[in-house]
């Protein structure tokens, strides 16, 4: 949501011998151009990283795992298990900026994402009830996400010391199978407010995926961060 991905972002800059796997290109920390040439790099390596990187116990971006998440509010109870994200292979780079200085950086990216998973829903959305359990899901157009992260280097290594995340997207749309027991009546009537009205039902149950995407690429920027040297990621 890749990169959305924290951990392309870190990895970028370089690729040191047999550590880094050679579809990234060293950029120098003294180039003027060096967002420029990260940017390169991220979108010329980035495909192949979402496939992860087992010698540093990196996993695959895409597809992404996330397991069991849980939309628990006042009006609606949602369970997905066995959650599934695809589309992260294809993200856009739309820029990437650091500032070593400050020890800050900013990555922006777009993709095009799918979430699968199995749902167990039961009460409203949008005022209307809703009830149900079965194969889900959830295709965003052009998700949008943008994360500002501070860094800092400690025993030769980067570590991230806080980031912040913010998405928007141009459309979603819910397939929802066996809702009100296979009911196909209501479920059609349902499915059409839903997908009419995508902006409202998007904020009541996404989030909770969103935020548990972000961090797993967080963490494997860490497991990079953990695993490569900093004078390895960027070279002088």
């Amino acid at each position: 949501m890749l990169h959305l991905f924290l951990a392309m972002a870190a990895c970028v800059a370089a690729a040191s011998a047999g550590t880094l796997p050679p579809y990234f290109t060293p950029c120098s920390a003294s180039d003027p151009d060096l967002d420029q040439c990260i940017e390169k790099v991220i979108s010329s390596g980035g495909p192949q990283f979402t496939d992860g990187i087992p010698a540093l116990d990196i996993a695959p971006l895409d597809p992404m795992s996330l397991g069991r998440l849980v939309i628990n509010n006042p009006a609606l109870k949602l369970t997905f298990t066995d959650t599934v994200v695809t589309g992260l292979k294809g993200f856009r780079l739309n820029s990437y900026r650091m500032h070593a200085d400050r020890n800050k950086a900013t990555i922006d990216v777009t993709a095009n994402v799918t979430v699968k998973a199995h749902y167990v829903i039961d009460g409203k959305i949008l005022i209307l009830p809703i009830r149900g359990s079965g194969p889900a899901k959830i295709k965003i157009t052009n998700l949008n996400i943008v994360i500002k992260y501070d860094f800092d280097t400690r025993d030769g290594h980067w570590v991230v010391t806080n980031y912040k995340d913010s998405y928007k997207m141009d459309h979603a749309y819910f397939k929802f199978n066996n809702l009100f027991n296979g009911n196909k009546e209501l479920g059609d009537t349902l499915h059409k407010v839903m997908n009419d009205n995508w902006e409202p039902v998007i904020r009541d149950i996404a989030p909770v995926a969103f935020q548990e995407i972000i961090k797993v690429c967080v963490d494997e920027c860490k497991k990079l961060f953990a695993a490569v040297p900093t004078a390895e990621l960027l070279r002088l």
